[in-house]
């Protein structure tokens, strides 16, 4: 694929994507002068339910421009596989975000309940 159409494919998702990036602002838990771990562990939280949050339309894009490509290919072997291979691809890649959020969220929700790594003020 040549660089024009890299740009043609990843313009509109840039785009689609910048209330998103402003939205990304509100990601750092406030805290004044006094960071603790609590405050980290919801940083990280805050990161993944953005990235899921980012990734569901991205995902529902692709799946389209997939399916695009696929009832277009007209028979055409290598544009089939290809199509088949961006619908694997976007599977696998979705499948990896929501198992990050599922270990970071087991891992940081009994830790950031109340009581545990709170802080005590």
């Amino acid at each position: 694929m040549n660089r024009l159409n890299r740009v043609r494919y990843i313009l509109p998702f840039a785009i689609s994507a910048m209330p998103l990036m402003v939205f990304a602002l509100t990601l750092v838990p406030s805290c004044d002068t006094d960071c603790t771990y609590s405050h980290l562990l919801q940083l990280a939280q805050n990161i993944l339910t953005f990235l899921i949050e980012i990734s569901i339309p991205i995902a529902v894009i692709v799946f389209a421009v997939a399916g695009f490509m696929y009832m277009t290919a007209g028979g055409d072997e290598s544009k089939i596989k290809s199509a088949h291979k961006i619908f694997r691809n976007t599977i696998v890649g979705f499948i990896i975000v929501l198992a990050a959020w599922l270990i970071v969220y087991a891992i940081t929700e009994p830790l950031l309940k109340e009581g545990i790594l709170t802080d005590p003020t």
